[in-house]
């Protein structure tokens, strides 16, 4: 007879697990969390980034404090056709993860039994089981996406803007994975990271030293890998990430700090950063490996590469990897905390590797759309800057200074608003009802100092205002007297 509570918290293990699977694992066999000392990195080549050989190939990047900043939330993810095939026709689902469940069987102890126990319990590492699968209803607006992966991941459309700074060097000196341990590598980074959740607690990054992860069909270049292709169809990294060119990416292991605190004080987690073209649009959603590529005006920064921070729930132990959730600071609704962290930078500058100067061929131009026409001699009737924190009123000056202000309108009454962007992110101005419900909703705009003028009558219907991209942060009410 199984035990009631001990089947509820698999259920519940199963549903944060699969909110942290993602494209890496950390998996040091026989090595536990504990940090490793001088001699056993020596013995992994220059694992630390602090001996004189020269990378074969280095990748810089960073983004300096003040730039556009997400933390991802947990949630479901759509599923493109071309990877995971179709409702009476599943592809990379649970067949795939049985085989490569099988396969890992044969790996050496302790990860015979490490790894395989280790896929059971994160199946998005290399598959989307049909389990988790749901078709998605006629007249949804998911473009040519016929089912979503209800399980809560970490390549969810839901972040939230809150601020972070990195700078990265991926430092790659072989080009393949080699046999051995996964701690053997030559291949080293150097990191310093640091960000907010949307709670406002505080994250340091500190990593140690770069992993081979052992996964059935994953291959990293030795922990670090440059100027290649990962996730999608790639068999390295997980499918439910849209297949993307990677300028720099590494899998390693390390420590988080919270509010200036060792929060991983029990051991190591896997730590994953990838530099890649975007994959997420204007909205913030991530795209389909058949919406791919991206133009600059498709995407929230009106830039071709953004870098991912990952910390992944997955611990080194002597018996191998274990699932273990990242002990952040950021609780969700649910009550639970979130076991994971995904940092997204949108606005960093690669500073040196593959295709570091290459641009986006030129797209024809398309016409501006009829709201963004500049206003009358007569003036606005209010006057915004858009900005991913919040709307800043600047006219009249009952509202000039206030964040997301409200709007104290006449029913019947037509008013004339004009925005600003003012950080080159992709905004628009929407009104909804109390519902929820939008009454209507302009254009976006990306280009940092353009304007746009929405004109709209006031009704009784009008509850609040907000940006579609930055519901969250980018709202403000409404009052219609009469």
């Amino acid at each position: 007879m199984t035990d009631d509570n001990e089947s509820n918290h698999g259920v519940a293990r199963r549903t944060l697990l699969a909110a942290g699977g993602t494209a890496t694992i950390g998996a040091l066999a026989g090595r536990a969390g504990a940090r490793l000392d001088e001699h056993e990195t020596d013995a992994g080549g220059d694992s630390d980034g602090d001996g004189t050989d020269e990378p074969s190939r280095e990748v810089t990047v960073r983004q300096e404090p003040g730039n556009a900043f997400y933390w991802v939330l947990p949630g479901e993810r759509r599923l493109s056709p071309q990877v995971f095939g179709t409702p009476e026709n599943p592809r990379r689902g649970s067949a795939l993860l049985e085989s490569r469940i099988e396969q890992a069987k044969g790996f050496p102890e302790p990860l015979d039994e490490a790894i395989p126990q280790l896929l059971e319990d994160l199946p998005p590492l290399v598959a989307a089981p049909e389990a988790g699968r749901e078709p998605i209803e006629d007249g949804e607006s998911d473009g040519i996406a016929q089912e979503r992966f209800t399980e809560p991941t970490l390549y969810s459309d839901d972040a939230e803007v809150t601020s972070g700074s990195f700078e990265i060097s991926y430092q790659d000196h072989q080009p393949y994975d080699l046999p051995g341990a996964p701690g053997d590598t030559t291949d080293s980074i150097e990191l310093d990271a640091q960000f907010t959740d949307p709670a406002g607690n505080e994250y340091e990054l500190e990593h140690d030293h770069v992993v081979q992860p052992p996964i059935p069909g994953y291959e990293t270049g030795g922990g670090v890998l440059t100027g290649s292709w990962l996730h999608g169809i790639t068999g390295t990294g997980s499918p439910l990430l849209t297949e993307t060119y990677t300028y720099g990416g590494s899998w390693g292991v390390g420590d988080v700090r919270i509010n200036g605190e060792l929060a991983t004080e029990d051991g190591f987690r896997v730590i994953h950063f990838m530099t890649t073209q975007t994959v997420r649009d204007e909205r913030y959603r991530m795209a389909l490996d058949e919406e791919m590529p991206l133009a600059p005006d498709e995407t929230i920064a009106g830039q071709i590469h953004h870098t991912h921070g990952v910390v992944l729930p997955i611990r080194p132990t002597p018996d191998g990897p274990v699932y273990d959730p990242v002990p952040t600071a950021m609780e969700l609704p649910s009550g639970e905390t979130q076991p994971f962290i995904h940092a997204m930078w949108e606005q960093e500058e690669l500073v040196e590797g593959p295709f570091a100067d290459w641009e986006f061929p030129d797209q024809p131009a398309e016409a501006e759309p009829d709201d963004q026409d500049t206003a009358d001699d007569s003036g606005p009737d209010f006057r915004f800057l858009g900005d991913a924190s919040a709307w800043q009123g600047e006219a009249p000056d009952g509202i000039a200074g206030e964040e997301n202000p409200t709007l104290s309108l006449e029913a019947g009454a037509e008013y004339e608003l004009v925005w600003e962007n003012a950080d080159g992110l992709q905004h628009n101005f929407a009104i909804e009802d109390e519902d929820g419900s939008d009454l209507q909703a302009s254009e976006l705009l990306g280009e940092e100092g353009a304007t746009q003028t929405v004109t709209f009558t006031a009704t009784a219907e009008m509850s609040e205002y907000y940006c579609q991209v930055h519901p969250g942060s980018m709202r403000g009410s409404i009052e219609v007297e009469g």
